[in-house]
């Protein structure tokens, strides 16, 4: 029994120490990494990611041509309508120009409308007679055309998954350029900048949505101001080739 008894209890140290063996050398294993700086490299990658998607749908030396309508969005007392003609070509993926031939129709807004209606006789003017009786008239400077010549660059570049039913490949551009605006004041030359986005629905042809502001000085009240004219349009384009 005694035998037994310390055949039992070499057993149960021999395990306990090769338990004990077991659970340190990861440990030690793991503090090695510790103890030697620089022991564990990470596999170089020789094929290193630059383009996640390339692009589906071309437009670098292909001719455009499109149409547009809008309106230019900060008149308060005139409400302009805009359409016209585009063409344009990139001569990469990304970077092109283009020229657009805009002509408007101008409309009295509500506010201009609301100012006619009234009447009113001035300080300086004959109590007795009618003819002294005027309405107030803002100083407008209507927008009856525009031309425009820009750069574009189209550096973003990506798809759109519409209620997991379709895929549509669209591109986010910026334009600069100079712009020639016809209004009530004669031609003025603008400062042109702005943004716009194209959705392709098919290999040649897209779909396009554009805001532009031009910046020109007018005459207001006998004095010169900087003028911002926002305008937004959509339209359609058709790539050639």
């Amino acid at each position: 029994m005694k035998l037994f008894k310390k055949s039992v209890g070499a057993f149960t140290s021999l395990c306990l120490a090769l338990i004990f063996a077991l659970g340190i050398a990861p440990c030690v294993n793991a503090q090695s990494l510790d103890i030697v700086p620089g022991s564990y490299k990470p596999k170089n990658n020789s094929r290193p990611i630059s383009v996640l998607q390339n692009r589906f749908f071309l437009k670098s030396l292909r001719p455009e041509v499109g149409f547009m309508t809008g309106t230019i969005l900060n008149e308060s007392y005139t409400s302009t309508v805009a359409t016209g003609l585009r063409l344009g070509m990139f001569m990469g993926e990304w970077a092109g120009i283009e020229m657009q031939w805009l002509t408007t129709s101008v409309r009295d807004s509500a506010d201009r409308k609301a100012l006619n209606n009234l009447k009113y006789r001035p300080l300086d003017g004959d109590a007795t007679s009618s003819s002294t009786i005027v309405s107030p008239d803002p100083d407008v400077n209507a927008v009856h055309g525009m031309r425009d010549l820009a750069a574009v660059a189209a550096p973003f570049y990506g798809k759109l998954n519409l209620f997991d039913k379709m895929i549509v490949y669209t591109d986010v551009y910026l334009t600069a350029g100079l712009s020639k605006v016809e209004t009530d004041q004669g031609e003025k030359t603008a400062i042109l900048l702005g943004a716009g986005q194209r959705l392709y629905l098919y290999d040649s042809f897209s779909v396009r949505f554009d805001f532009r502001n031009r910046m020109f000085n007018e005459t207001r009240a006998e004095a010169n101001h900087r003028r911002n004219s926002w305008a937004v349009d959509v339209g359609a384009s058709y790539l050639f080739l």
